[in-house]
């Protein structure tokens, strides 16, 4: 999935200013991609030069001025075709730097690596926390768009909170099997 398609995702909803995609960003797919506000205002310069989002510059007197985006025909079409390509991007291999310290803690002490997996469940319980507040982003946004949208949102978040659920579970076991070998 491309940081592009999101983009153009967000902007099939509705016109929006960079501001604001950072804020969806943030507020409902945040758990599964991430993007810096940096990112997003670059690619919305990329796509607008394709000439798949247009730009209008809305002048403000107490304000500076803001750019306002629409996703295009063409950018509705790339959209589209990109919605109905086969998924070959299941993330099979991701890149997590936190399994890589695991695969080679056999060096340390077993209490060394309990702690550090105990870490990484208060780590996963404070995100869960976080993820706490995307039902009522869903209310809030789902009121601007058709609930069936809304049905798919909600399907990400349980995968979100599935997840952390899973990575908690999978620490608390592995703590369990360091405890029995010490």
């Amino acid at each position: 999935m491309s940081l592009s398609h999101s983009i153009l995702g967000f902007l099939s909803y509705g016109s929006m200013t960079g501001y604001e995609l950072a804020k969806a960003f943030s507020s409902s797919i945040r758990f599964f991609w991430y993007a810096q506000a940096s990112h997003i205002y670059l690619e919305l310069n990329k796509l607008e030069k394709k000439e798949f989002v247009t730009c209008e510059i809305i002048v403000q007197t107490d304000k500076p001025s803001k750019k306002l985006y629409t996703i295009t025909e063409e950018g509705k079409r790339e959209f589209l075709s990109w919605l109905s390509k086969e998924n070959n991007e299941f993330n099979k291999g991701s890149k997590n730097a936190f399994l890589m310290k695991v695969f080679f803690s056999g060096c340390r002490a077993p209490e060394e690596n309990i702690a550090m997996l105990k870490e990484f469940i208060r780590d996963c319980e404070a995100y869960s926390d976080e993820l706490s507040h995307v039902p009522k982003t869903t209310e809030q946004y789902g009121e601007l768009v058709d609930e069936r949208e809304t049905l798919y949102w909600k399907l990400t978040a349980d995968f979100g909170y599935s997840y952390i659920k899973m990575c908690i579970d999978w620490a608390n076991r592995s703590i369990k099997k360091m405890e029995e070998i010490q």
